[in-house]
């Protein structure tokens, strides 16, 4: 057993630390995070030739790790010192093992509209073997991690993290004298089981010691506007509420972010005006969140220095200027994957209209072929030049 007072104490240091700081951010997207894996991989690899070290972990170059839903889960594992090997073997047993359809013996129409899809205890029992009763305070954590969950009685987004020094972490005392228990010691298990309760797919979750007198019941942190969580991990990297006040600029702070594969779903005039309560049902809300996550990734890509940077519409093409003068804010790097016939045909790969139905299935296990086919395929936009030698140089 590590010695959790010294392990405590040298994360505080770390994270303490003059120098530049380098942040990770993984999308949420159900079992399309293999592709996030694929990206990763080649990250790591990456890094591992850059720093001449064949062992080296995500968790030794990045200083903060955090994610929504299924980016909770994998930046989570990370956060552990998981090689990205070991996070993707993981990550393929857990999928095939939770995306099963639940029996609805009896329930009929009725009872199969107003139930889950899947049962979450198949996804407990997995996080349970995996993280045991380690809480967010654990000195197994080997760097800084954040969790978004939605707590949905209150309509408030929670990034929650292993931060000694963010607000609600350690103990604290109610307006009306109640002591409660501060985040730290929530179990990673139990957060992430809240990360990733999407609605429809999974039951919320209840968490009783999440810095409330009150229950609180979380759902999945797509059902917000951070199903991205880029921005929300630089506020936290910067903002006085988590209490690291790490210093803006482009030599300063550097934004790794990586999706799991942009699409949206498209209809003619004719089709939509058609539209049923059903159809609105099943196309505003991933509209919605597909119309967050762009803004996020206009605004960082504002308000940074981007080698990645994209087109993101007709009427602002790539963003050229920067908020904070031509240097720019920021250090920001975006990959992610366009899942259409022809973006995915530019990258040497023949699919039809099957494969990107398959791919664009948050919860099919029949994806993961086509996961990992289009993973090897996209790896190598994963480049040297996309991280400045300075935040290799100063390696943690």
């Amino acid at each position: 057993m590590p010695d959790e007072r010294r392990t405590t104490e040298e994360l505080a240091e770390r994270l303490a630390r003059p120098g530049p700081k380098r942040l990770l951010s993984l999308d949420g997207g159900g079992i399309r995070g293999i592709l996030s894996l694929a990206y990763l991989e080649a990250v790591e690899a990456m890094l591992r030739r850059r720093y001449g070290r064949a062992d080296l972990c995500l968790a030794d170059h990045f200083d903060l790790i955090g994610g929504t839903s299924t980016g909770a889960l994998i930046a989570t594992m990370l956060a552990l010192g998981w090689t990205v090997a070991d996070a993707r073997a993981a990550y393929l047993n857990l999928s095939a093992d939770v995306f099963r359809p639940r029996r609805y013996w009896g329930l009929g129409p009725v009872g199969r509209a107003i139930a889950s899809r899947f049962s979450a205890q198949p996804l407990e029992a997995i996080l349970e073997s995996i993280l045991g009763d380690a809480s967010l305070d654990s000195p197994k954590l080997r760097t800084g991690l954040m969790i978004i969950a939605k707590r949905i009685d209150t309509a408030s987004v929670w990034p929650l993290t292993n931060l000694p020094t963010a607000r609600y972490y350690d103990d604290w005392t109610h307006p009306e004298g109640q002591r409660l228990p501060g985040n730290r010691h929530l179990k990673l298990r139990e957060l992430l089981r809240a990360s990733t309760a999407a609605p429809t797919l999974f039951r919320p979750k209840s968490l009783t010691a999440a810095g409330t007198p009150s229950e609180a019941m979380f759902v999945d942190g797509a059902v917000s506007a951070h199903n991205n969580p880029s921005l929300m991990l630089l506020m936290v990297a910067v903002l006085d509420g988590f209490g690291l006040h790490w210093p803006l600029g482009p030599d300063e702070l550097l934004l790794c972010s990586v999706g799991t594969g942009r699409f949206s779903r498209t209809d003619s005039a004719a089709v939509v005006a058609r539209y049923t309560n059903i159809d609105w049902a099943q196309v505003l809300v991933p509209q919605m969140i597909g119309d967050t996550m762009e803004l996020v990734e206009t605004v960082l890509q504002w308000m940074s220095v981007s080698p990645t940077a994209r087109r993101i519409d007709s009427m602002i093409g790539s963003v050229e200027t920067t908020l904070g003068g031509d240097r720019g804010l920021v250090s920001y790097v975006r990959y992610d994957a366009t899942i259409s016939v022809p973006a995915l045909a530019a990258l040497g790969l023949d699919v039809d209209d099957a494969h990107i139905a398959r791919l664009r299935d948050m919860s099919s296990v029949a994806a993961i072929p086509d996961l990992l086919m289009l993973g090897t395929h996209v790896q190598n936009t994963v480049r040297d030049e996309h991280f400045p030698v300075a935040f290799v140089e100063h390696a943690a």
